[in-house]
């Protein structure tokens, strides 16, 4: 994966490793690639959707809520707003819909005992890794193989990358 190799290593059924070769990374070429994963991540919203008849609000509380959970990181309703965009009161509704059809539940905050913890519920989860599909597995399996001085350039760019999106978007609200 890194920017000087002109081919990539596949792995077979047969388990012989083949080279297939890749064309030189162009500007053109990286953001083709960027759009797809974009595509591909607007499919997965449009899969959830589907399976979930959630709104697109709800898809993206949801997806949020996954993220965080994955890294075992708390996640509030304030959250929710401050990563959509969108009014604290907006974000109460969401979540409220989410409890309703029995995707998130809530738990107090052992931090400070007045606010709650967001939770993805077993159906919730189910749910996300039925849209998924076989991907996450093919997503671990390519992002362990990265050597860590790929992972890195990795991180950097696509860190810059979400930095200049920012800069164009609207502003979470406070």
């Amino acid at each position: 994966m890194s920017s000087c190799s002109a081919s990539l290593v596949d792995e077979h059924d047969d388990n012989e490793l083949q080279v297939t070769p890749v064309a030189p990374a162009t500007p053109v070429a990286l953001l083709e690639a960027v759009s797809a994963l974009q595509t591909a991540d607007a499919l997965l919203r449009w899969r959830l959707r589907d399976l979930l008849h959630l709104r697109a609000n709800e898809i993206m509380a949801l997806e949020f809520l996954s993220r965080l959970n994955n890294l075992d990181q708390p996640v509030r309703a304030l959250d929710i707003a401050r990563a959509l965009g969108v009014t604290n009161g907006a974000s109460t509704l969401i979540v409220a819909r989410l409890m309703e059809r029995g995707l998130v539940t809530r738990t107090e905050n052992p931090r400070d005992g007045r606010g709650h913890l967001l939770h993805l519920t077993v159906a919730a989860t189910t749910a996300l890794d039925d849209a998924l599909g076989d991907s996450r597995h093919g997503i671990r399996a390519l992002l362990e193989g990265l050597s860590p001085r790929e992972s890195k350039r990795i991180i950097m760019i696509l860190g810059e990358l979400t930095a200049s999106l920012d800069l164009g978007g609207l502003q979470p609200a406070a």
